[in-house]
């Protein structure tokens, strides 16, 4: 602004020294000097009541509005609340930015903030958490965009880990409600709660979906729960994935092996699926080659594994364990010769024996692993074979026909 002082108006050279002066003359130079104090004292003190300065004489700027400002260096004035837990009291007039160390789970009150219409007042408050025990609480006021806060449930906000956390607090209506916002941790981190992802984005899908969970007492935990689900689950380590519901695929292939129920409608072949414990048939079964290591049953025939043995003078053969029938021939008429039954039979297990033409004037039909053996043959011819049954609880083989 114009000042409205008007030095001009003063005549400096009055009175002239060595000659009389008019009386008239004093009292303008007086009327004027009293008119430009005057104007000084209203400039000064509209200059108290409006401008900022250096040394703080007030600086309340009474809510008025700064316009086309250039700022640098500036700064908020920061308020360090120490160490304190349970009920903690946030002033806004003791700073802009306030630090506290929390002691225990703590519950925060806010006070002073101004009732100043249409404006958006905010406080930053820096929460240090030593312990991922201790909980924070925020006033019931705190209404507003709590949806974004990670672990927040209601008004309470659990934290995964010890850290320090900064959140953002303001209100637009004088405290009645306040706005939260966490400014440390990234919104693509959810604690707890559910998390919903938009599947087709302005018409257009999406790549997919890939969660990291945390890791809790040494193990990578968490759960991917959906209605439907199409794609690739991916599961690393020793880690796995297990499924309450139906899981519907026209394949399924497992690269380490597939325990339980197991029905493929859509696949006509199972391939890959390792030492089979048991299968049950009630239709036809159309198969190619199966090796089995216990019993199997059909109906409409029987066909069992054969072993043939060739023994020349003083010769020895163990018998196989996956097989139920064995053939033995001498090279010509020996002395000796020794058979071993099998070594892992399965209960119930039977093993036919047969001699061909040429005989073993003596004959050995041994045993493993404590087992025992009832009529053996000590001699063999055609006439000398036989059939075997074993029965696990007594180690024994019992000769049957």
């Amino acid at each position: 602004m114009s000042s409205a002082i008007n030095y001009n108006s003063i005549d400096g050279t009055y009175p002239i020294a060595g000659q009389d002066n008019s009386s008239q003359g004093f009292r303008d130079n007086f009327t004027n000097i009293k008119s430009n104090f005057e104007s000084a004292y209203d400039e000064i003190t509209d200059l108290q009541n409006k401008v900022i300065l250096k040394s703080p004489l007030s600086n309340d700027m009474q809510g008025n509005v700064i316009t086309n400002a250039t700022m640098q260096g500036s700064r908020e004035l920061l308020y360090n609340m120490g160490t304190a837990g349970g009920i903690i009291t946030v002033d806004f007039n003791v700073g802009s930015f306030q630090t506290i160390t929390l002691a225990s789970s703590s519950v925060l009150s806010f006070v002073n903030f101004p009732t100043t219409a249409n404006n958006y007042v905010k406080l930053k408050l820096e929460v240090v958490i030593i312990s991922h025990n201790y909980t924070l609480t925020f006033p019931s006021s705190v209404n507003l965009a709590t949806g974004s806060i990670a672990g927040m449930s209601g008004q309470v906000v659990t934290f995964d880990a010890p850290g320090t956390y900064v959140f953002e607090v303001g209100t637009v209506d004088g405290g009645t409600s306040f706005v939260l916002y966490d400014l440390t941790r990234a919104r693509r981190s959810v604690q707890g709660g559910q998390f919903y992802v938009t599947a087709n984005i302005n018409g257009a899908t999406s790549n997919g979906v890939s969660i990291t969970v945390s890791n809790v007492g040494g193990a990578v935990v968490g759960n991917v729960v959906a209605t439907n689900f199409i794609g690739n689950i991916i599961s690393v380590g020793s880690a796995s994935a297990s499924f309450t519901g139906n899981v519907t695929a026209n394949y399924l292939i497992a690269n380490t092996g597939i325990q339980g129920t197991l029905i493929t409608p859509s696949q006509p072949n199972v391939t890959l699926l390792g030492t089979l414990a048991s299968l049950s048939v009630s239709g036809n079964a159309n198969v190619g080659n199966i090796t089995v290591n216990g019993m199997t049953d059909m109906c409409g025939g029987t066909q069992l594994g054969l072993q043939y043995v060739s023994l020349g003078n003083g010769g020895s053969q163990q018998l196989y364990s996956n097989v139920g029938a064995v053939i033995v021939e001498f090279t010509s008429n020996i002395s000796t010769a020794a058979l071993t039954m099998p070594a892992t039979p399965s209960n119930g297990q039977t093993i036919s024996v047969g001699f061909g033409n040429n005989t073993a004037a003596a004959l050995s039909m041994g045993v493993t692993g404590g087992q025992i053996i009832l009529a053996a043959p000590t001699a063999a011819n055609a006439n000398a074979g036989g059939t075997w049954i074993y029965y696990t609880p007594e180690l024994t083989w019992y000769k049957v026909s």
